[in-house]
C-alpha cells in the first residue's frame, strides 16, 4: 500500500481573518486531498498587526503570517517595503512548517500570481518540484486582468518550471496555451460536499423562486441582466421570488441597481453565505440563475445540482459540458430575451426536472473522494516521472 504523500498547498488567495471567502474553493481542494494525503497550507497577506497562526482546520495544518504595510506610501519605497515584508514572513512561516514536517513531496502552488515565486523558489532551494492549480479567470480577454510585464514573467516562468497545470475548467487550460503558457494541463473541477449540499426541500405550488449567489461582479455576472429579466416575468408570475446572495453592500453594487429595484417586488437581497448556510439558501430554490458573461466552471453551479436544482446559465466556459435538458436550459450572453423565455420554461415545466437525477449526474465528478483521487494520481505520476 502506498504511503501518504505530504503536500504543501501554497496560494496567493486563501481564507483568512479579513476575508473568510477568499479562496475558499482553494481550500475545499485542500480538505479534501486529506482523504489521500497529509496536507499543509500556507497563506501570506498584509493586515493590520505582524503575526504567525497556525491551526487545524478540515484536517489541513495551516498557517497563516500577515504583516503591516510601510509607513512610508512614496512609490516605489512603499512597493519595495511591502515585498520584503512579504518574502520575509514566507521564510518565517516555511521554516515553521519544515520544522514540523521537514520537506513536503510535493508543492501545490494555486493561482500563478505571486505564490508561483515561492513554488519556483523551493523547487530550486529544496529540491520539491511543484505543481500549479489555477482558477483565475483574468487570462480570458473578457477579463483583461492578465497585463503588465511583472505578471506575465512570472506566469511563463512559473508554468514553465511547473510539473503539471491543472485547471477548473478546459476553456481556462485552451486559453492559457494560447498564450505560450505550455505545460501539461489537466482539469479537477471544484469540489462540492454532498454532506453539506444535500437534496432541496419539495417545492411549493404556490410560489417560485429563482436564486442567484455570487461576488456579483455586474461586468461578469451581469446582475442587472438577471432583475431585468426577473421583473417582466414577475409581472406575469406575482408571486415569484428572486432570490440574490453576494456583497449586496459594495458601492458598486448599490450604484447599478438602486433604479431597476426602486419599483421591484419580490427580490430578495442577502449578505454572503457560506457552507452550511449557504446550503439552507439553495435548498429553498425551485432553479438556480447564472447570466454571466465569462466564466470558468462556477462551483455555485455545481452546488446547485448537487442539491438536485436546475440551472438556467448561459453559454460560456466550460458550462455547456454540464447542463442539459435534464438538469436545466442554456441560453446567450447577454440576451435577455432568452433568459426570460428559460425562465417561463423552467416554471411551467418544472414536474420534469427531477432532483435526484440531477444530483446523481455531479455526484462521481465533483465529490470530495472524486476530487482527491484525481489529484493524488497526479501527484504520483509527477513524483514517478510519468509526464
Amino acid at each position: 500500500m502506498n504511503k501518504k504523500l505530504k503536500i504543501l498547498f501554497i496560494s496567493s488567495w486563501y481564507p483568512h481573518k479579513l476575508k473568510p471567502m477568499n479562496g475558499i474553493f482553494v481550500k475545499r481542494h485542500a480538505a479534501a486531498n486529506t482523504i489521500d494525503c497529509h496536507v499543509s497550507a500556507i497563506f501570506i497577506c498584509s493586515a493590520d498587526s505582524n503575526s504567525i497562526e497556525e491551526s487545524i482546520e478540515d484536517g489541513i495544518h495551516t498557517i497563516r503570517g500577515y504583516y503591516t504595510s510601510p509607513n512610508l506610501k512614496i512609490f516605489p519605497f512603499y512597493q519595495t517595503g511591502k515585498l520584503i515584508r512579504y518574502f520575509s514572513l514566507w521564510k518565517k512561516a516555511l521554516l515553521l512548517y519544515k520544522t514540523k514536517h521537514g520537506k513536503p513531496d510535493l508543492v501545490n502552488s494555486n493561482i500563478v500570481y505571486p505564490v508561483s515565486i515561492i513554488a519556483t523558489g523551493l523547487k530550486f532551494f529544496w529540491k520539491v518540484p511543484y505543481i500549479i492549480t489555477e482558477h483565475w479567470t483574468g487570462y480570458f480577454p473578457e477579463d483583461g486582468r492578465y497585463n503588465g510585464f511583472a505578471k506575465k514573467i512570472i506566469a511563463k516562468i512559473a508554468v514553465a518550471h511547473a510539473e503539471a497545470v491543472v485547471t477548473v475548467s478546459h476553456k481556462l487550460s485552451s486559453r492559457m496555451n494560447e498564450l505560450g503558457l505550455k505545460n501539461n494541463y489537466f482539469v479537477i473541477p471544484n469540489v462540492v460536499d454532498p454532506e453539506v449540499f444535500k437534496l432541496k426541500a419539495e417545492a411549493k405550488e404556490d410560489s417560485f423562486n429563482f436564486t442567484h449567489i455570487s461576488s456579483l461582479d455586474n461586468a461578469q455576472k451581469n446582475i442587472t441582466g438577471i432583475i431585468r429579466a426577473f421583473k417582466k416575468f414577475q409581472i406575469a408570475y406575482p408571486l415569484s421570488i428572486l432570490t440574490i446572495i453576494g456583497d449586496i453592500d459594495t458601492r458598486e453594487f448599490r450604484e447599478e441597481t438602486k433604479n431597476l429595484l426602486n419599483d421591484a417586488r419580490g427580490i430578495n437581497l442577502l449578505r454572503s453565505k457560506e457552507g452550511t448556510e449557504l446550503a439552507k439558501f439553495l435548498q429553498k430554490a425551485d432553479a438556480f440563475l447564472l447570466f454571466s458573461n465569462y466564466e470558468n466552471l462556477p462551483v455555485v453551479m455545481l452546488e446547485s445540482f448537487m442539491c438536485g436544482i436546475p440551472v438556467i446559465a448561459t453559454r460560456v466556459g466550460d458550462i455547456p459540458e454540464y447542463i442539459n435538458t435534464k438538469n436545466g436550459m442554456l441560453v446567450d450572453s447577454n440576451n435577455e430575451e432568452q433568459l426570460l423565455q428559460a425562465m417561463k420554461e423552467i416554471y411551467s415545466h418544472r414536474a420534469n426536472y427531477n432532483p435526484i437525477e440531477i444530483r446523481n449526474m455531479v455526484l462521481n465528478k465533483v465529490s470530495p473522494i472524486a476530487i482527491s483521487r484525481q489529484f493524488t494520481d497526479i501527484y504520483r505520476r509527477v513524483l514517478k516521472n510519468k509526464f
